[in-house]
């Protein structure tokens, strides 16, 4: 998804080239203000939007990928809902593993839950889309001038390109460790085959959700920023959501705080929390971008 070129941002730096990666001191400058601009700027609150829709884009897709994974092969899919539900803080993972064994026990609606779960995840995580644009040009005070018929069908195309990656992240996740030792002993290299998968998938995904962050960070005004220097806050939020969800979930772990306020509601909630903070880290790293590119205005330092 192209960037707004019509936008206009804040100028670069005299003597800043196109393209140049950043001094040190401009990325410490920008790190220094960045927390303060998330919460004077309301940031917070844009997350809040956007776990709305995220809510609504994931759940369906989540059932998209077991009702695939049942047609495909059923006996496969309670190792997917077991390894999907790993993923999430514990609280969080009854709630949702119950859901998805719920439907994969209804295999003569498997179809039809994957075609109305697909439109259903298309339609909020272009929702999604809309608002994280909307969000990037305010934290770069920069006026969208682009009519939503001109706006939309990118959208709606980077959203399928987005909801597929997710699809295939977790197909790749749940389902490659089986097929990795099949192909291994097809080969002749049994247990070789999966040990090495085991180990080079993590990188391999933390790859696809870099680029997949890179492509919501696309979405909103160019300001002359390259590939390299919009890695700078995807990196940056990529690494603040696994501190975070990592944090989150010890603490949800070993703190019972979430059990006796919510009570049986409290899978949800810890569910609810862990994309706010998700999408607060997405957020911070569009936010150092922003302060990057201020930094290097003019005068600025």
């Amino acid at each position: 998804m192209q960037g707004d070129r019509t936008c206009t941002g804040p100028p670069r730096r005299a003597g800043t080239l196109p393209g140049a990666m950043p001094s040190r001191r401009e990325l410490l400058i920008s790190l220094r203000r960045t927390p303060v601009s998330v919460w004077n700027e309301d940031v917070t609150d844009w997350a809040a939007a956007l776990t709305y829709y995220a809510v609504l884009a994931l759940i369906p897709m989540l059932l998209v990928t077991v009702s695939l994974s049942g047609i495909a092969d059923a006996s496969q899919t309670g190792a997917l809902i077991e390894r999907a539900a790993a993923l999430l803080p514990p609280q969080a993972r009854p709630l949702l593993e119950g859901a998805m064994r719920g439907m994969a026990g209804r295999h003569s609606e498997a179809w039809l839950v994957a075609v109305i779960g697909s439109l259903g995840s298309l339609w909020s995580a272009s929702s999604y889309l809309a608002v994280f644009r909307r969000a990037l040009h305010a934290m770069n005070e920069v006026k969208d001038r682009r009519s939503a018929w001109r706006t939309m069908p990118r959208v709606v195309a980077t959203a399928c390109a987005l909801l597929v990656a997710l699809v295939l992240s977790a197909l790749v996740l749940t389902l490659s460790g089986e097929f990795a030792a099949a192909l291994g002993g097809a080969l002749g290299l049994d247990g070789v085959a999966a040990a090495t998968w085991n180990v080079l998938k993590w990188p391999l995904l933390l790859c696809l959700a870099a680029t997949m962050v890179l492509v919501l960070f696309r979405s909103g005004p160019a300001l002359g920023q390259g590939a390299r220097q919009r890695a700078l806050g995807g990196g940056l939020a990529v690494v603040l959501w696994l501190t975070a969800s990592f944090a989150f979930a010890a603490y949800t772990a070993h703190v019972g705080t979430y059990d006796r306020l919510y009570g049986p509601l409290a899978g949800f909630i810890v569910f609810l929390v862990w994309l706010w903070v998700s999408n607060l880290a997405l957020l911070t790293g569009a936010q150092f971008n922003a302060e990057l590119a201020r930094t290097r205005a003019p005068g600025d330092l």
